[in-house]
């Protein structure tokens, strides 16, 4: 039997208290910001849908860069954001929901994977996963996440008004990714810097 060293542990905490600052940030972002201009730009679609989410850039780069290790942040992350920013105060849906968007993105990562696509980028010393790869891991993840959100949520609804729902989460989605892989493209040459500096 395999024991967790105490390094381990304290790495696994790391990890996830980083994943959940930076998610908390981007919710707090959309919650504060981006969802108040859409609303008052464009008709509300959906509560539960913002066509600049960059939540799920920041679920896809965690999953990408650490694995299985992103899921405890990503799921306290998810269930804070649901109970703070949308209003999820039922205690069955927010563990369902929450549950669902920490675990979604994973879960494609690995079913990508038994399919021989491989989106993870595990060791910053390897090569990065090609571009297109990494958005069809987030695309999908958005997709499920938004199927499963929008039958947990707003069960009820016509095809066509699902449609427009799903429609929204995906949009809202792949554009907080891009808009997240500018940011890292941005800031991690100057962390890797000062890192290279700090040796």
């Amino acid at each position: 039997m395999k024991w967790i060293s105490a390094r381990q542990i304290a790495d696994l905490i790391t990890t996830t208290l980083v994943i959940f600052a930076l998610y908390f940030l981007a919710y707090f972002l959309v919650w504060a910001v981006i969802t108040p201009l859409q609303n008052a730009v464009i008709p509300e679609i959906t509560k539960y849908a913002s066509l600049l989410f960059l939540p799920h850039g920041i679920r896809v780069f965690a999953t990408s860069l650490v694995g299985r290790k992103s899921i405890p942040g990503l799921l306290l992350a998810e269930f804070v954001g649901n109970y703070i920013f949308w209003d999820v105060h039922g205690w069955i849906p927010l563990l369902v929901v929450s549950t669902a968007s920490g675990t979604v993105t994973y879960i494609v990562f690995e079913a990508l994977k038994m399919a021989k696509i491989n989106a993870y980028y595990l060791q910053v010393t390897s090569e990065p996963p090609p571009l297109h790869t990494f958005m069809l891991a987030g695309i999908l993840a958005s997709v499920a996440n938004g199927f499963l959100v929008t039958t947990i949520m707003e069960g009820g609804m016509t095809i066509g008004q699902v449609t427009s729902v799903l429609a929204a989460f995906t949009t809202g989605d792949v554009t907080g990714l891009i808009a997240v892989i500018v940011i890292a493209k941005v800031v991690m040459p100057v962390i890797t810097a000062r890192m290279q500096q700090g040796k």
